[in-house]
């Protein structure tokens, strides 16, 4: 791969979507993205008789997309009664995630995330049939009753509102995340005309954003799967490349610090791997002691909030085994005063680190000999500020 293709490849990769992301209460934790919280928040706000004081808001935007599917565009309103069911139980143990009744309806939902639709479909169907021909409550201890002359719905709530083979599942239609937002958030605008702001707006609000940020990772992650398979030849080319170059560097520093007579025979080099990419180790003589060169392949590896180590991913670090938990890089050579741009104790070693600015091997592998001739006590050439 020469330069004009590699460049080319980076200038594509840039293009690719990049969402800004703003975070949310469900975000909290690691369970937002699943579809049983997302769920349970709608059940919430679906429920009429609940604390948000927003009636039947989301249920009518629900009722709303639905009849925008030409098997439901006569579906009615209907006066929303009992509260909704969560994770319904069929007569073979299967779930349903939502269930919601009025006088007109009972629709059953299904909310999908990152997962395939391989449900039951045809069990569901018959369970709500059964439901609503038999005229009985789900069970003892819940208020979905008086089912006679229902009409049976079937809903996908899902980040594209697709149907897996609609035509097996004729009976479903899909609503996507986005719709669903666009809708409510139309309603809520009415809905603040007639009624007071209270906390509850503000979680939906979230709730909404949310759903949101579902939709666009869907988008940005299908936009980098395609890249990645479009160009893979290529991808591979430029990650051997990077592989190669920093292993040179390896090669490069224990050449120069065998010049050193005191270093013959006794330097220690170590092939390393931290965050995917090759890593040196030089360890000192009385091995207390370990330079580091290493490379990040994302921000986002190194976790601080120091602007110099922005955009920066080639680091030196130095490991001290030391009882020392004050010890300064210049207590070791007062070359190295003022290096550390993050330092830290922990378990018996003080760790100092610093980004390499110079991106050159010359230069990289010029700074990372100069640490360690520093750290050995050697006569060395100047170190490069940083």
């Amino acid at each position: 791969m020469d330069i004009e293709q590699l460049t080319a490849l980076v200038d594509a990769f840039k293009q690719l979507p990049q969402v800004k992301r703003e975070t949310t209460i469900f975000d909290i934790g690691s369970r937002g993205h699943f579809e049983n919280p997302m769920t349970e928040v709608l059940s919430f706000f679906c429920n009429t008789a609940e604390v948000h004081e927003m009636n039947d808001l989301v249920i009518s935007s629900i009722v709303s997309l639905i009849r925008q599917n030409v098997i439901y565009q006569n579906l009615q309103n209907g006066q929303v009664h009992g509260r909704p069911q969560r994770e319904v139980t069929t007569k073979n143990n299967k779930r349903i995630d939502l269930l919601l009744s009025s006088d007109e309806w009972v629709i059953a939902i299904e909310s999908k995330v990152n997962h395939q639709q391989i449900n039951p479909f045809e069990e569901y169907e018959g369970y709500v049939d059964s439901l609503i021909r038999s005229n009985k409550s789900l069970n003892t201890d819940n208020d979905l009753t008086d089912e006679t002359e229902k009409r049976a719905v079937f809903v996908i709530l899902s980040p594209d509102g697709k149907v897996d083979n609609a035509h097996l599942n004729h009976r479903w239609c899909g609503i996507s995340f986005q719709h669903l937002v666009d809708e409510i958030k139309t309603r809520l605008q009415e809905h603040f005309f007639d009624a007071p702001f209270n906390k509850w707006s503000l979680v939906l609000k979230d709730f909404l954003l949310h759903l949101e940020n579902l939709v666009n990772d869907v988008k940005q992650n299908s936009a980098q799967e395609e890249f990645i398979l479009t160009h893979l030849s290529e991808i591979s080319q430029a990650w051997n490349l990077l592989k190669s170059t920093l292993e040179s560097v390896q090669q490069k520093a224990h050449t120069k610090l065998e010049q050193h007579p005191e270093l013959r025979d006794v330097l220690r080099s170590q092939k390393a791997s931290w965050f995917g990419l090759p890593t040196t180790i030089l360890c000192s003589k009385d091995e207390l002691t370990e330079v580091v060169l290493f490379a990040t392949s994302a921000p986002s590896d190194i976790v601080d909030d120091d602007q110099r180590n922005a955009g920066k991913h080639i680091f030196i670090q130095i490991q001290v085994q030391t009882d020392n938990s004050e010890l300064e890089l210049v207590n070791i050579h007062e070359s190295l005063a003022n290096k550390a741009i993050n330092r830290w104790y922990s378990s018996g070693y003080c760790f100092f680190r610093w980004p390499i600015n110079a991106l050159s091997i010359e230069e990289i592998t010029k700074e990372f000999v100069a640490t360690f001739e520093a750290i050995e006590g050697l006569s060395s050439m100047p170190l490069q500020s940083l």
